[in-house]
């Protein structure tokens, strides 16, 4: 009988534990009202206009809000800031030569959501930035 009640005892002790922990490390309240909109952390790294054709464009595929884990291998947007400027030379040269070529948004999401697709202005706006941010990283 000591022995079920020093169980029990151990049982209530790891619980209270496990709660204990979980008080500090999780915050208070509604968990999807303490999340930070990747939209919001990335868009002071970009130009508006950069920054409106990426939300547009490649944000759904391309951020943290994605389950997309192979699109955010190749570039994740909401932690373009984390980026080295190297790596960001080199991710925005690979962007623009997949925009300008039209192999993003990829044809099945464009199919999809037609309105989503760059069109040339669009092209030009990421690629003027690419030549333009590159040249100024570089210089760094």
């Amino acid at each position: 009988m000591k022995t079920m009640k020093k169980l029990i005892l151990s049982g209530i002790v790891l619980f209270a534990a496990v709660l204990a922990i979980m008080a500090f490390t999780y915050p208070a309240g509604n968990p999807s009202t303490n999340r930070v909109n990747p939209q919001e952390k990335v868009a002071p790294a970009f130009p508006e206009n950069v920054a409106k054709v990426l939300e547009t464009s490649c944000f759904d595929c391309h951020s943290d809000a994605s389950s997309n884990a192979k699109a955010k291998m190749k570039v994740n947007f909401s932690k373009w800031n984390d980026m080295s400027d190297a790596k960001k030379v080199g991710k925005m040269q690979d962007i623009k030569d997949m925009v300008t070529k039209g192999d993003m948004p990829p044809k099945k999401y464009v199919n999809n959501y037609p309105n989503r697709a760059p069109g040339q202005e669009q092209k030009d706006i990421i690629s003027k930035w690419v030549t333009e941010e590159s040249a100024k990283l570089m210089d760094n």
